[in-house]
């Protein structure tokens, strides 16, 4: 293969963390999973999906590692649900709690962790959309002892923060418009939104061509 002919290397995968999240209205609740999280306190962080959950939950597992030992279960992926028998660390993370919703033994095995957590002191700190379609009472209790912070959904100012964000960290330059031509035919979902601004980078670095209206336009067209 020739040089010519040789594909655009890309950037590595984005690490979600504190620093590069899009704050907007969420700033006291941010601060306090950076800064105000305390050995053994609970913590539910709720939002819709896409309005950044997973990204603060990551950012929270990647600051309490550097500080102590921590566990992460992503509960969206089916094949982690086991890992709520044998948790067991200073810090407990639980991205998707409501995944186990509905579910007898899924909500059981959570209602045990949590109980074993709480004899051991572990901080825990959780997401999901809400804590009302879990059938147990028991754990709707249990989940009830937590503190909850919501997620505010991000304006219209902050979406564009977060499309030139996304284009600063892939290195790619962003057409005239552009950002105001994105947000006028697109969800307002964050996590939607990033995931488009991803895949558009991922094509102009693979083309050599700038973020431009015609590469959005091309991209929505074909529905990739």
């Amino acid at each position: 293969m020739s040089h010519a002919q040789m594909p655009l290397a890309l950037k590595p995968p984005r690490r979600p963390g504190f620093d590069n999240f899009v704050t907007g209205d969420n700033g006291a609740l941010v601060a306090t999973l950076k800064n105000g999280l305390e050995p053994g306190q609970w913590f539910f962080l709720a939002g819709p999906a896409g309005s950044g959950r997973s990204h603060l939950l990551s950012a929270v597992f990647a600051d309490r590692s550097l500080q102590a030992s921590a566990q992460f279960i992503a509960l969206s992926d089916r094949r982690q649900w086991p890992l709520l028998e044998h948790a067991e660390a200073e810090w407990i993370v639980i991205d998707d709690i409501d995944r186990l919703a509905g579910d007898g033994a899924g909500e059981l095995s959570l209602f045990n962790a949590l109980n074993r957590w709480r004899a051991d002191r572990a901080g825990v700190v959780m997401s999901g959309r809400g804590r009302d379609r879990f059938e147990l009472p028991d754990l709707r209790s249990r989940l009830g002892q937590s503190t909850r912070l919501t997620l505010s959904p991000l304006e219209e100012r902050d979406l564009a923060e977060l499309v030139v964000r996304l284009a600063g960290e892939h290195e790619v330059p962003l057409g005239r418009g552009v950002v105001d031509y994105l947000l006028s035919r697109t969800t307002r979902n964050a996590g939607q939104l990033a995931g488009l601004v991803n895949r558009l980078a991922d094509r102009a670095l693979s083309e050599r061509r700038t973020l431009s209206i015609p590469l959005v336009r091309e991209v929505l067209a074909s529905g990739n």
